[in-house]
């Protein structure tokens, strides 16, 4: 049976970008349909007063990876669709900019039964139910209420080999 894990920014950042600018819509592109929908570019802005840190993966206000990771993940998955987020500082002397994607991974509905919630109904610990997994090295975790991607083994060494700033993989169980 295959590794997984839960990929996502940092517990450890202190201070991940702040964006604003980015539209409403974006964040609610969990969905292939509202995915669709959206631009193929877009701009938004960052705080850059702070001296933030520039991780790989964003997740607020929405689950957006670097130019590296999209080159990877696509390696993988070669029909990734993913749309353009462009930060560009707020600070109008300003003139440093980063490129990210708001890419669209598969959905899989695979948690385990046994997962259990908390009471909003958000997941204590996730655990994939091997009986359903998907054929798919990487996949939006269904049948919760956050977004999470998930990556099988193979990708996560993967990632690991590339070093990108800020990123945590955390192993998930599967029954």
């Amino acid at each position: 049976m295959n590794a997984y894990f839960s990929i996502g920014p940092s517990k450890r950042l202190r201070r991940p970008l702040t964006i604003f600018g980015l539209p409403g819509q974006y964040r609610k592109a969990a969905d292939k349909d509202h995915f669709d929908l959206l631009e193929p570019a877009v701009v938004a802005y960052y705080s850059a007063e702070a001296r933030e840190e520039v991780p790989a993966i964003l997740c607020d206000p929405a689950f957006l990876i670097c130019d590296e990771l999209k080159g990877l993940f696509t390696l993988y998955l070669p029909d990734l669709q993913a749309k353009i987020v462009k930060l560009f500082a707020g600070e109008k002397d300003s003139l440093e900019s980063h490129l990210y994607w708001l890419a669209y991974f598969p959905l899989a509905d695979c948690l385990h039964k046994s997962a259990e919630r908390y009471p909003d109904g958000s997941v204590k610990q996730i655990i994939l139910d091997s009986n359903t997994l998907p054929e798919t090295p990487i996949f939006r975790l269904g049948g919760m209420l956050e977004y999470k991607v998930i990556v099988e083994l193979s990708v996560a060494e993967s990632v690991l080999r590339r070093s990108p700033y800020g990123v945590d993989l955390t192993p998930v169980e599967v029954k």
